[in-house]
């Protein structure tokens, strides 16, 4: 048992008919299965629903198309140069993507979220071409495959980012004589990685730091471990071409620049040295279990190796080809995991998430190359599937719970309550709406539509931001998603409620089946799974 393609030609199990082991002998089984799940569920139920950063990132989009201005109106309270003048709150190559696909299909939020759709398709073809080219057993995909679960919160920037990411990562394996044998031209290759990497960066600072971190490694660990040659053009061209782009920007184009400080200032990544909280802990340990797993066992695998072969000499040459893909890999996203725990915001662990499949099928084929005894590597086997369950926890809630949601308040009778709504405010006056609706909203050109999480500008140290923010808007109505009122705006509603002299206020919630969000135990496992609005009616004193 010394070829881990030998390994997979049967999946690990007692025994299965012809045509279930044909099956489970296709490699993409698993891969296909959950686009196909995805795909059902937006077409069907119009899941998941947009979570609250979505219209940040597509307004500006959305305004240029309907309105002829590269700004996003809805967060004009907290950033003004964003808001009012030009989007410059991140690196445009989202939206440039975006706005030629909205241009074609218009700026609905189901245009939006067919996006995001096919984004998730174009990394999972990127994803399954890489562990083809690595030459992993078919049983290993289909494990890798089960993490795709985990990645339901897909409408950011970030969806592209790891597009870009992933096919760098797929382009530095081409460009690796140690991991890709057989390939041609890695030189060509070890450039089209540098300029994915670059294009990583371009669309999410964040995830290209990961990925960029991620091929740095991997180059130098091929150098160590298969002699493979320093790619010196390309690998400065990664580094230098990101800075270049920077100063341009802050040298050339200060007000750019100032647009951009303007955002990071209020939302920075680095929240300062902290002990983590459980609920932070539980919500790491939901996200990355396969990477959580993979760094505890790799160690130990790589310990056993090196006593056996001293060197690494006589290690089969896949089984070279596992352990610097697994290494390389695990660095970056285990980084990102612990600077999340001490340093970073904890949803800063999502930046690592979708390399939690490349490195779970890996590793999964390095200890089946790698044990003579079936026994731990199959239970090594077992424990990853369970993980995968563990990640794939709001998968199921919103296969579950949220198709129930979905058939009771359907998306087109939810947003048709919302267009209701704003047709009856009267033109010139101010409503708050969950990104989720603004989509519609942002038709409403007689309106003033601000974005709920940014009716003033943030700050972490002042716990009266949104109240201050409400007293300052004086929204006619306040239009939310299930989410966003429970997760943010009950006590502030009640608040206004408690003050008479302030204003009078009516509130219905539309929602015919009560939804996770409203139950305090469930909020951080299974969230915003319902399109049913909380619609808020004021009358200013």
């Amino acid at each position: 048992m010394n070829d881990a393609g030998d390994i997979g030609a049967t999946p690990p199990g007692r025994g299965s008919g012809p045509w279930l082991s044909r099956l489970l002998g296709w490699p993409g089984l698993v891969f296909a299965l959950v686009f196909l799940w995805r795909a059902v569920l937006l077409g069907g139920f119009s899941l998941p629903v947009p979570s609250n950063d979505s219209f940040f990132y597509d307004g500006p989009v959305v305004n240029l198309l309907l309105h002829g201005a590269y700004a996003n109106p809805a967060l004009a309270p907290a950033l003004p140069i964003s808001g009012t003048e030009m989007f410059c709150a991140y690196p445009p190559l989202y939206q440039v993507a975006l706005w030629g696909w909205m241009a074609v299909w218009g700026t609905s939020v189901v245009a939006a979220m067919t996006f995001h759709l096919v984004l998730f398709g174009v990394y999972l073809l990127l994803l399954f071409a890489i562990l083809r080219r690595l030459r992993l057993p078919a049983w290993a995909l289909h494990i890798a495959g089960l993490f795709l679960l985990a990645i339901t919160f897909d409408d950011r920037p970030d969806s592209l980012a790891h597009v870009w990411g992933i096919a760098a990562v797929y382009a530095w394996v081409r460009s690796r004589p140690s991991l890709d044998p057989g390939g041609s031209s890695p030189g060509i290759w070890a450039w089209v990685m540098a300029a994915f990497g670059i294009l990583t960066l371009a669309t999410s600072i964040q995830i290209g730091a990961v990925y960029g971190l991620l091929l740095g490694i991997g180059i130098l660990g091929a150098r160590l471990v298969g002699g493979d040659r320093l790619p010196w053009g390309p690998m400065a061209a990664l580094g230098l071409v990101p800075v270049a782009l920077v100063a341009l920007v802050a040298l050339r184009f200060p007000h750019v620049w100032a647009g951009f400080l303007e955002h990071a200032r209020q939302t920075p990544s680095v929240s300062g040295w902290r002990l983590p909280k459980l609920s932070e802990i539980l919500k790491i340990v939901r996200t990355v279990p396969g990477i959580l797993a993979v760094a505890a066992f790799l160690p130990f695998t790589l310990r056993g190796v090196l006593a056996r072969h001293p060197g690494l000499r006589g290690v089969p040459a896949e089984a070279r080809r596992y352990a610097l893909v697994t290494g390389a890999g695990i660095v970056a996203p285990l980084a990102i995991t612990g600077a999340a725990l001490f340093l970073l915001t904890p949803n800063s662990v999502m930046f690592a998430s979708q390399l939690q499949p490349l490195l779970v099928a890996s590793f999964l084929g390095l200890t089946a190359a790698l044990q003579h005894d079936r026994r731990p590597w199959r239970c090594r086997l077992w424990l990853c599937v369970a993980l995968a369950g563990l990640a794939a926890i709001r998968a199921a809630g919103l296969t579950t719970w949220g198709v129930a949601c979905a058939m009771k308040d359907s998306r087109r009778a939810s947003l048709d309550r919302v267009e209701t709504e704003l047709q009856h405010s009267a033109p010139a006056r101010t409503v708050v709406l969950s990104s989720a609706y603004l989509y519609e909203a942002a038709r409403h050109g007689e309106l003033r539509w601000i974005h709920s999480d940014w009716m003033a500008p943030a700050d972490r140290h002042r716990t009266d931001t949104d109240w201050q923010g409400l007293l300052q808007l004086k929204p006619s109505r306040i239009i939310l998603t299930q989410f966003d009122y429970y997760r943010r705006f009950q006590p502030l509603i009640e608040e206004l409620k408690a003050r008479p002299n302030l204003a009078q206020l009516s509130l219905v919630n539309t929602a015919t089946l009560r939804p996770p969000d409203s139950v305090a135990s469930l909020q951080k496992v299974v969230q915003h799974i319902s399109w049913a609005p909380v619609v808020v009616t004021i009358d200013w004193k």
